[in-house]
């Protein structure tokens, strides 16, 4: 399997040159620290109507407008009200623009096994019970975590970089992850959600394989960057600067259970001078407590209807 990823990873290394002006850390080490944004509609999948990795000039404006419909669910944007609009752009790789995040398997799918098709079209998380409701609504999984899912509203990544460690820290839930270059493997009873990343440098390309993940999610999986990862997953995560401003970032899940084949993926993300910010998760969050009680009301209301039901079918027979 890890063979097979690395032959992945090779193979699609050749579509872009490296830049020889990059910026260097003062171990000579390409410098990765600053301020990084996606910002783009494409999806890590490619659409079920979408052939071909590149989209032709002709079906861009109607795949932005269909993307931009499925996100928005058809809500207005507003400039007085929502200062954070959705883009009108697709992922931009090579002077081409991109249907998937996804470049092998070559039709652009995730290629699941019967477990995570059957996990896809199970019933959603209980609306009456916090522990399960989705991870990110709970503000206890944020993008940052590996794999790294882009994101198309202004969300920036922070890298600090020394000889030692790489932090990867974004404007969201979960807001650090520290990367060691030095640590040893942690004991398997040492887990966590995030779990553990450990970094290497491979030329100029910097690596992250992350395992000892805690899955507390109904079904023992959960959603990272689009796509499923459990406790025995693995994520290795490539980045390469492809200029001063550039950064290319591929990533895969290593995990039998969840896919068939090996897989790849890859964005690439602009460096920005916006900083992170602090983001305060549960501040104001009445959400959490609305969709609890209403969930609650309706059960109450199905239970008293069921009653009813069954007190006039005692009285008709």
């Amino acid at each position: 399997m890890r063979a097979s990823l690395a032959a992945l990873a090779l193979f699609a290394m050749p579509a872009f040159a490296q830049a020889a002006d990059i910026p260097r850390a003062p171990d000579g080490r390409p410098d990765l620290h600053g301020y990084w944004f996606s910002g783009f509609l494409t999806p890590l999948e490619r659409p079920d109507d979408v052939t071909g990795l590149v989209v032709p000039p002709e079906a861009q404006a109607g795949m932005i407008e269909k993307l931009i419909a499925d996100q928005s669910e058809g809500e207005v944007y507003d400039p007085e009200f929502d200062s954070n609009p959705v883009p009108r752009a697709l992922l931009e790789m090579n002077g081409d623009l991109r249907s998937s995040w996804l470049i092998e398997p070559a039709d652009g799918k995730l290629p699941l096994t019967a477990l995570a098709k059957a996990a896809l079209e199970r019933d959603g998380p209980k609306y009456d019970d916090p522990e399960n409701r989705p991870a990110p609504e709970r503000c206890i999984d944020g993008l940052v975590n590996a794999p790294m899912a882009a994101s198309s509203l202004m969300i920036p990544l922070q890298i600090v970089q020394t000889p030692d460690v790489m932090v990867l820290a974004m404007e969201d839930m979960e807001p650090l992850r520290i990367v060691s270059l030095t640590d040893p493997p942690q004991h398997d009873a040492l887990r966590s959600r995030g779990g553990q990343s450990r970094g290497r440098w491979e030329d100029d390309t910097f690596v992250i394989e992350t395992d000892n993940l805690s899955i507390s999610d109904p079904g023992g999986l959960t959603w990272r960057g689009g796509a499923f990862v459990t406790t025995d997953s693995r994520v290795i995560e490539r980045f390469r600067l492809l200029s001063a401003d550039l950064l290319l970032y591929r990533f895969t899940i290593e995990d039998p259970s969840l896919y068939r084949a090996p897989w790849l993926a890859e964005y690439v993300l602009k460096r920005v001078a916006s900083p992170v910010y602090e983001y305060a998760c549960h501040e104001g969050n009445y959400a959490m407590a609305n969709i609890l009680t209403a969930a609650r009301l309706d059960r109450q209301n199905q239970r008293r209807l069921w009653l009813g039901l069954r007190h006039l079918h005692r009285n008709s027979a």
